[in-house]
C-alpha cells in the first residue's frame, strides 16, 4: 500500500497558490452575489395575488382590454362629431367693405361685426347615412369590447387555475416522496441487517429521484405558467414569477349542479351575452329605419319665421336635407354696425313656406321600404340562431362537465385502488412474505400508481377547465 506525504511548497509558491486561489472564487463569489440580488425580493416576502386581484388587475392593464377601450373612445368620438349639428352653433362674423366712386375723393366704408348662433330644436325623418354608420361603429365596438372583457377575463381565470393546478399537483407529489424517502430509509435499515440485496435499495433511491424529478419539472412548469398569468393580467414589466405567490382555492361553481337548471341557465345566458345584446340593438335600429322609411311618402314641407327687434335677428326655420326635416331656432345680434342703408323697424315679420307632395317616384319609396322590411326579418332569424348556438353550446359545456365530473371521481377511486395493490405487493416481498411473487410484479404494481396518478391529476385539470367552460358561456365575469 502506497503511502502518500504531503510536502511543504516554497514560499513563492504558496504566495502564487493562495493568489490564483481567490482569482478562482471571484467568479463564484460574483454569482452569489447576483443570486442573492436576484432573489433578495423573494426572501423579504413575496406579493400575495389572489384570484379576484387577478382580474381587477386584468382590466385596468390587459393591453387587449386597452387597445379595445381606445377603439370605443376613437368611435364615441366619430359619432359626436356626426352628431354636432345637434348642439348649438355659435359663430362670430366679420366684414369690411369699402366702395370707390368716380367723383375725387368719394367713397364709402362699411365695418360690421354679428354673433350668429343656432340651435336644433328637434328632427324627423330618416337619419343621415354618415350618422347611420357612426352609431352602427359605435355599437359594434361597445359590443366588442364586452366579448374582449369576456375573453379576457376568461383567460385570466384559466392561467390563475392551471398555477394552483400545478401547486396542488407539487402538494399532493411532495406527500407521495416523503413516503417513498421514508421507505428508501426502511430498506438501507434492512440491507445492514442483511435482510434485503443493494439492489432493493438501489431500485427504492430510483423511485425517490423519479418522484424529485416529476415534482422539479413541475416547478418548472409552474414558473412559466406563473409567467403567462402575469403576462396576461399586465404585470410581466412589474413582478418576477418568484415574487408572486398565488394564493386562494380553486372554486366549485358548478359542484350541485343538476340538468333540471338548464333552462334557467340559458335565459340567464341570453341577458349577459354580448352577442345577443348586439343582435337586440340592431333589431331595435331596424325597427327604427323601416319606421322612418315611411317619412318619403310625408310631403315635403319647409319655411321659416323672421322677427327683427332692433338690431337683433330672430328666426326659425324648417330645413329639408333629403329625406331629413331639421327645425332651427336662430339669431343674429350685430356687435358693431355702421350700415349704409337704413335699418329695418322694429317689429318686422318674415314668414315663407314651401310644400311638395309626392305622388310617384316610379317605386323607390315601396323597393326602399321592402329592402328595410326583408332586413328586420332576416336580423330577426339571425337573433333566434343566435340565441339557438348560445343554448347548444351552454348544453354541450354543461354535459362536458358532468363527463370530466364522474371520469374525475372515478380516477380518483382508481388512484387509492391502485396504491393498496402496490403498498400490498411492496409489503409482501419486503417482508418475505411471497413465495410467488417477482420484481416484475412490483414494478407493473409501480406503472399502473404512477399511470392512474397521471391521468388523476390530467382528469382535475380537465374538470377544472371544463367548469371554466361553462362559466364563459354563460357569459359570466
Amino acid at each position: 500500500m502506497s503511502q502518500i506525504t504531503h510536502r511543504p511548497s516554497p514560499r513563492g509558491n504558496r504566495f502564487r497558490n493562495r493568489k490564483s486561489d481567490t482569482a478562482h472564487h471571484s467568479p463564484l463569489t460574483g454569482l452569489l452575489l447576483f443570486l442573492l440580488l436576484v432573489l433578495l425580493p423573494g426572501l423579504l416576502g413575496a406579493e400575495q395575488l389572489t384570484l379576484e386581484q387577478s382580474v381587477e388587475i386584468a382590466l385596468r392593464r390587459n393591453r387587449d382590454l386597452l387597445t379595445a377601450r381606445q377603439q370605443v373612445a376613437e368611435k364615441k368620438a366619430l359619432l359626436l362629431y356626426r352628431r354636432s349639428q345637434r348642439l348649438p352653433q355659435v359663430t362670430a362674423e366679420a366684414s369690411y367693405q369699402e366702395d370707390y366712386y368716380s367723383a375725387p375723393d368719394s367713397s364709402a366704408a362699411q365695418r360690421a361685426a354679428y354673433l350668429v348662433g343656432s340651435q336644433e330644436l328637434f328632427r324627423y325623418g330618416e337619419t343621415p347615412p354618415g350618422l347611420l354608420q357612426a352609431q352602427q361603429q359605435y355599437r359594434q365596438t361597445k359590443f366588442a369590447y364586452q366579448k374582449t372583457v369576456l375573453a379576457t377575463v376568461s383567460q385570466v381565470r384559466r392561467a390563475f387555475l392551471s398555477v394552483l393546478l400545478t401547486k396542488e399537483e407539487i402538494a399532493e407529489r411532495g406527500k407521495l416522496l416523503e413516503e417513498l424517502e421514508k421507505k428508501h430509509w426502511r430498506m438501507k435499515q434492512r440491507l445492514q441487517a442483511g435482510k434485503v440485496k443493494p439492489i432493493d435499495v438501489k431500485e427504492a433511491l430510483l423511485e425517490v429521484e423519479d418522484e424529485q424529478l416529476r415534482i422539479n419539472t413541475l416547478r418548472r412548469r409552474l414558473l412559466t405558467q406563473k409567467l403567462e398569468l402575469l403576462s396576461t393580467i399586465g404585470m410581466l414589466e412589474n413582478w418576477l414569477p418568484h415574487q408572486v405567490e398565488v394564493v386562494g382555492a380553486i372554486p366549485e361553481e358548478f359542484k350541485g349542479v343538476s340538468e333540471d337548471s338548464l333552462a334557467a341557465m340559458v335565459q340567464k345566458a341570453w341577458h349577459r351575452r354580448p352577442e345577443v345584446a348586439e343582435m337586440e340593438a340592431q333589431l331595435e335600429e331596424q325597427r327604427r329605419l323601416v319606421r322612418q322609411t315611411y317619412c318619403r311618402w310625408l310631403p315635403s314641407l319647409t319655411g321659416g319665421a323672421t322677427y327683427q327687434y332692433k338690431t337683433t335677428q330672430l328666426g326659425l326655420d324648417l330645413v329639408q336635407t333629403g329625406n331629413l326635416w331639421r327645425t332651427l331656432l336662430s339669431f343674429d345680434h350685430p356687435l358693431y354696425q355702421r350700415p349704409s342703408l337704413s335699418a329695418s323697424q322694429d317689429g318686422d315679420w318674415s314668414i315663407r313656406l314651401g310644400l311638395s307632395i309626392p305622388i310617384f317616384r316610379g317605386g323607390e319609396s315601396w323597393g326602399r321600404l321592402q329592402q328595410q322590411k326583408a332586413r328586420l326579418r332576416q336580423l330577426e332569424y339571425e337573433l333566434k340562431d343566435q340565441q339557438n348556438r348560445i343554448e347548444l353550446e351552454i348544453r354541450k359545456a354543461f354535459f362536458d362537465l358532468m363527463d370530466a365530473k364522474e371520469r374525475l371521481e372515478l380516477q380518483r377511486e382508481r388512484v387509492e385502488i391502485t396504491k393498496q395493490r402496490l403498498q400490498i405487493v411492496e409489503s409482501l416481498i419486503e417482508f418475505e412474505w411471497a413465495r410467488y411473487l417477482t420484481y416484475e410484479d412490483i414494478l407493473r404494481r409501480r406503472q399502473d400508481f404512477h399511470q392512474a396518478q397521471q391521468d388523476y391529476f390530467t382528469f382535475r385539470r380537465q374538470y377544472v377547465m371544463a367548469a371554466e367552460d361553462l362559466r364563459k358561456a354563460l357569459g359570466e365575469r
